[in-house]
């Protein structure tokens, strides 16, 4: 299912236009798929803009054989990542197993182990996902803001992420919009600012 994203503002064809460039720059990042709903305010005026996003779930921890494919050769397990998502995992789960020496990453997708038994052994360690993690979202909400934005306070918990931004001084009723927004998206209703 694709990501809601709602926008609102003073200037409906700008917020038209700032929905696309917003999905298609958080497409180009590859972050999109991450989020479950957006919020935007926009108000250039002021200059006041506000971007909330709800993240999806992050998925479970699985098996290393879950997500790639092992085979053995002599002395080396050979691993071949299916699931994208579970890449950064896999890797550190292998180090922390079998130290770093013994492993080494062939290309993006394929690590060779020294040092396990076999492949059945491989396949059994747990590996978590590093779907969205919030410092990449983040990094992505800021590409969105338009430039010389420099005056940022940022809203954070676990699946909602708030950034409140302008080029004035931060107002209190900028800040009290923005948690209201934050509010709302953590308990996934309606937004009414």
């Amino acid at each position: 299912m694709a990501a809601e994203t709602v926008v609102t503002g003073t200037d409906e064809y700008g917020n038209e236009r700032y929905k696309q460039l917003y999905e298609e720059l958080l497409f180009d990042v590859g972050k999109l798929a991450a989020i479950e709903k957006s919020y935007l305010v926009l108000k250039p005026k002021e200059p006041l803009f506000i971007v909330s996003v709800k993240m999806k779930a992050r998925p479970a921890a699985k098996k290393i054989g879950d997500v790639a494919s092992t085979r053995s050769e002599r002395d080396t397990i050979y691993v071949s990542i299916s699931d994208e998502m579970y890449a950064p995992g896999i890797l550190k789960a292998l180090w922390d197993t079998y130290g770093r020496d013994n492993v080494q990453q062939l290309d993006r997708f394929d690590i060779s182990v020294k040092g396990a038994k076999n492949s059945f052994e491989v396949d059994a360690i747990d590996v978590e996902s590093h779907e969205h993690p919030v410092q990449e979202i983040l990094g992505a909400l800021y590409r969105v803001l338009p430039e010389g934005i420099r005056n940022r306070r940022t809203f954070s918990d676990s699946d909602v992420v708030t950034v409140v931004a302008t080029e004035e001084i931060m107002k209190p009723a900028y800040i009290e919009e923005a948690t209201i927004v934050h509010e709302a998206m953590q308990k996934g209703g309606e937004i009414n600012v």
